[in-house]
């Protein structure tokens, strides 16, 4: 006659069991300050780049628009760059909670942006930003003469990485959702067995 009584050991986890548990605290931890990263870049470029500076270049008298929004945007590269940091951080803590499911080509497509967001910001950052900056600090003006040209272009390429960078933004905080782990009721026959499980595989039925 089997011995169906529960046992101490019977009701602990197993060590499988703890590392899942580790691991799905730790992606959603990471997706939760990823999230929160990408939110606040994708809203301090709105705000920045659609709300302040055209009303900042209308109503301000140059160079001191220039001036009061290159300075706004220094500043903000510093927290985008900051962001961009947490980002692939967010990245390297999901890929290895995820395990195998990091292969898959909504994680990996996550992985693309957040590089591609990353790389934006430091080229604003550390290119764009003070090019635009230098420029006006040297009389120059949009559309006048030379400098005021290469003030034109890199103004141009500057908004283009913004709205990029925007638009990248959005779509990672959807694949940051998307990609969260959900169990599933077939998933319960691929799971490692529970403690109560482990008792029945044990003693039976």
């Amino acid at each position: 006659m089997n011995d169906t009584r529960f046992q101490a050991s019977d009701l602990e986890p197993s060590d499988d069991d703890r590392s899942a548990a580790r691991r799905a605290l730790a992606d959603r931890i990471a997706a939760t300050v990823a999230v929160v990263a990408a939110g606040v870049w994708v809203g301090g470029m709105v705000a920045l780049g659609a709300c302040a500076a055209p009303f900042v270049f209308q109503l301000t008298p140059a160079p001191f628009s220039g001036d009061a929004m290159g300075a706004a945007f220094a500043r903000f590269d510093q927290v985008a760059l900051g962001a961009a940091v947490v980002l692939l951080g967010a990245e390297v803590t999901r890929t290895w909670a995820a395990g195998a499911r990091g292969t898959r080509v909504a994680a990996r497509a996550r992985r693309l942006v957040a590089i591609l967001m990353a790389a934006g910001a430091a080229l604003g950052g550390l290119s764009l930003t003070p090019q635009i900056n230098a420029l006006h600090r040297g009389g120059a003006q949009r559309g006048v003469g030379p400098q005021g040209e290469e003030l034109n272009r890199i103004h141009k390429t500057a908004e283009a990485v913004g709205k990029a960078e925007t638009g990248l933004g959005v779509l990672l905080i959807a694949l940051h959702v998307f990609t969260l782990a959900t169990p599933r009721p077939e998933d319960d026959d691929l799971a490692p067995a529970g403690p109560y499980r482990r008792h029945q595989d044990h003693h039976g039925a």
